[in-house]
């Protein structure tokens, strides 16, 4: 991790950009939280026609579809501003916008801070902002799409032909290793229950991540996914918010994992 030194003038300019650097995050966050809200709902149209509508549809209030002005397009801000109202038809607009915006700020922040601006940091922004969008597509719709999974996946095999984050073998070991893991685990578990656990989006998402940062790391991020996903589940049945029986998207849970093999290594534990 980036140390700030004695320096005050140096101090001030790692703060100024990790300060800017999460304003930018933002506005990332602002695409993001259109895009994960789009993407889904005309995934089975044309290339052609999702192109159109991702790039050049102006946003919208999801419940009068009044186009939003562009003073009302500043991420975060606008939102506090307006009370989290339409300015229209004054319907409450889902936090959900905020909250995306500001998580994608934070982990913008905390990736120029760790890595600095360097090649490495610029690729751990576009993994991060990926596995942002992607989390998101999952927790609303139970879906991980092959629109983001498997992009995620060849750039990781290539980023890592230059050995930036784990070497070319360990990434193509770590890319079928990931994959073929969860695929036993899903077939177990149909075989004994009859039911299906988990969907071929999360085989294609460890496949990814063991892209990243190779076959070591699979073990740390598979237990990580597993024991978050029990306490969020466990808190969510004692706080009344789920039940048992209710589904869970997993791939939430093996993007922690990924954030904090990114962060912190393959051998956290």
């Amino acid at each position: 991790m980036l140390e700030l030194t004695q320096d005050p003038s140096a101090q001030l300019s790692t703060f100024t950009l990790i300060i800017l650097s999460s304003l930018f995050g933002l506005i990332i966050g602002s695409f993001i939280s259109m895009l994960s809200w789009r993407l889904p709902r005309i995934m089975m149209q044309d290339g052609a026609e999702q192109f159109k509508q991702i790039s050049m549809g102006g946003s919208k209030c999801p419940k009068c579809e009044t186009e939003l002005p562009w003073y009302r397009l500043f991420p975060l801000f606008s939102w506090l501003a307006s009370r989290g109202k339409c300015h229209h038809c004054q319907v409450k607009i889902s936090p959900r916008y905020p909250l995306i915006e500001l998580t994608t700020a934070i982990a913008t922040g905390l990736v120029i801070w760790q890595f600095g601006l360097s090649a490495q940091g610029y690729l751990a922004l576009a993994f991060i902002w990926i596995l942002i969008t992607l989390s998101v597509i999952d927790i609303e719709h139970q879906l991980i799409l092959d629109n983001l999974s498997l992009p995620l996946l060849w750039l990781g095999l290539l980023v890592n032909t230059q050995g930036i984050f784990t070497s070319p073998t360990d990434a193509i070991w770590g890319a079928a290793i990931g994959y073929l893991l969860l695929w036993l685990v899903f077939h177990a578990f149909k075989l004994i229950t009859g039911k299906e656990g988990m969907g071929y989006g999360d085989f294609k998402l460890l496949a990814a991540l063991g892209a990243w940062f190779g076959f070591i790391a699979l073990p740390q991020i598979i237990l990580i996914a597993a024991l978050s996903s029990i306490v969020i589940s466990v808190l969510g049945m004692a706080l009344k918010l789920r039940t048992l029986n209710a589904p869970m998207a997993f791939g939430p849970f093996l993007a922690i994992g990924g954030v904090i093999t990114l962060f912190f290594g393959p051998q956290v534990f």
